[in-house]
């Protein structure tokens, strides 16, 4: 494994140990801590994959996101965040971010994520065509429908209710709580 990943953090402790977690499994780890130097890095350098914070100094991973696609649209882009919304997971995945994880996370987690970001960028530099939307919108309602009212959910997924409900009750997908709606 000789993946090279760029780590954009500007929280030094948590770069760090972030950073020594994916040395450990073989990644080449270069940090950059804000947009500007984290953009600058990527017109420099081949990456196989950016992970980014939310929250930077002068601007947010969503900006990072913009700038990657609009230079690598190939280039696979997690988001990690502690400050998690749904609106900003429903952003990062829009924009094409290819997962959102929210820290603290368990390592392992962590790890089969960048694992699956890995492998879409494979799958998009053989020509294989972007998931489909429907698998988009399970994505999301998998992680999101117990956490966001179903009215909500289908707002932001941009489709309605009825729409909602019936793709949940093909997929068998249930909430764990119940909610208000």
């Amino acid at each position: 494994m000789n993946e090279r990943v760029l780590l954009i953090d500007d929280d030094p402790g948590v770069s760090e140990v972030i950073g020594l977690l994916l040395e450990r499994e073989g990644y080449r780890v270069e940090r950059a801590g804000s947009v500007k130097a984290s953009i600058e890095r990527i017109q420099a350098g081949e990456f196989e994959l950016v992970v980014t914070d939310l929250k930077l100094p002068d601007g947010t991973g969503l900006d990072i996101i913009a700038a990657v696609r609009s230079r690598r649209p190939r280039l696979p882009i997690m988001m990690i965040t502690s400050y998690s919304s749904v609106d900003s997971a429903i952003a990062a995945l829009r924009g094409g971010a290819v997962d959102y994880v929210i820290k603290p996370f368990n390592n392992e987690d962590f790890l089969r994520a960048v694992s699956r970001a890995l492998k879409i960028r494979v799958t998009a530099l053989s020509g294989a065509r972007p998931l489909p939307v429907e698998a988009y919108i399970r994505e999301v309602v998998e992680r999101f429908q117990d956490s966001t009212s179903e009215i909500e959910l289908a707002r932001m997924l941009g489709i309605g209710r009825k729409a909602l409900w019936m793709r949940r009750r093909q997929w068998g997908l249930k909430r764990s709580r119940k909610s208000v709606s």
